[in-house]
């Protein structure tokens, strides 16, 4: 169990003004479950962070929470609205207590270039914002979005990155090394997408475990216990917990995050998607840690 207290205030609570400290998520949305934004947001929330959801896709529920009842309702949202949207909240001063962007699951290549697009508006006024980019786009050495689109991930968020979290197979794949077995070869191939900071999950690990690893300026690994099968939702999640990590500059983000998702990964075992409940005790669990309030 990894325990640690609370050194900083946070990057938020340093600005001069009085807005809530909010993040810009970009990813999917499920009106039934806690995949895509609907899981990002109460690992924001643990942080004091408000969370802007812009979805890019909009379903009744994730496909596997009701598998009897076929292809959930639902579909892509048109990308355009992305940068209309990003553009009214700019004028409106909507981000003016912006703490960093967390962009997630992309349907199109369309979606993938409104982004990059509303990053770097964006970023014209906050040129120092962070931004995490979630390259959902595979697992289990497959890819489940076409490749066009993996390749637009690699082409125009990944450079636009602050941190990237890849799981095995998609750092892999967006590296163009193949797939990795060796935590040699997965630090190689993290250096060669240039991204200041990048964890990747689902790394091998020794003995039946699973390695979470940060390639940056320096080599860290967290090893946990494997589960077999988690929900739908983890990787959702753990972007949020790091991303709100990094944004308190906490020096023992990776092992805070991987901890926190393990536990949560073997309460939640054989489960399809997250349980809510669940998060939320994982949530204050987490605050009482950190020493957060709640």
């Amino acid at each position: 169990m990894v325990q640690t207290t609370c050194r900083s205030e946070g990057f938020w609570m340093t600005q001069s003004n009085t807005h809530t400290p909010t993040v810009l998520v970009i990813s999917s949305q499920v009106i039934d479950g806690q995949v895509g934004i609907q899981a990002i947001a109460p690992g924001l929330r643990a942080f004091g962070l408000g969370c802007i959801g812009l979805p890019t896709t909009l379903l009744a529920a994730h496909p596997a929470a009701y598998p009897q009842a076929g292809a959930p309702a639902g579909g892509a949202l048109p990308a355009a609205q992305i940068t209309e949207f990003v553009d009214w909240l700019l004028s409106a001063n909507a981000f003016d207590g912006l703490a960093g962007i967390l962009t997630g699951y992309m349907p199109s290549v369309d979606h993938v270039e409104a982004t990059a697009k509303a990053i770097d508006l964006i970023r014209a006024e906050k040129p120092d914002l962070s931004v995490l980019c979630d390259p959902i786009c595979g697992d289990d050495n497959r890819l489940y979005l076409p490749q066009e689109v993996a390749a637009a991930l690699g082409e125009h968020l990944l450079p636009r990155a602050s941190i990237a979290t890849p799981n095995l197979f998609e750092l892999g794949h967006l590296a163009g090394t193949g797939p990795l077995e060796q935590t040699q070869d997965a630090a190689r191939a993290a250096l060669q997408l240039s991204v200041p900071e990048i964890v990747v999950t689902s790394a091998p690990g020794p003995d039946g475990r699973i390695a979470t690893m940060l390639v940056s300026d320096q080599l860290l690994r967290c090893e946990t216990i494997a589960v077999p099968q988690v929900p739908h939702g983890m990787g959702d999640l753990f972007s949020a917990l790091y991303l709100g990590l990094h944004l308190r500059q906490d020096k023992m983000a990776l092992g805070i995050a991987t901890s926190t998702m393990a536990k949560l990964a073997a309460k939640s075992a054989n489960k399809n998607v997250l349980p809510s409940s669940q998060i939320e005790l994982e949530k204050a669990a987490l605050q009482e840690t950190l020493s957060l309030p709640s």
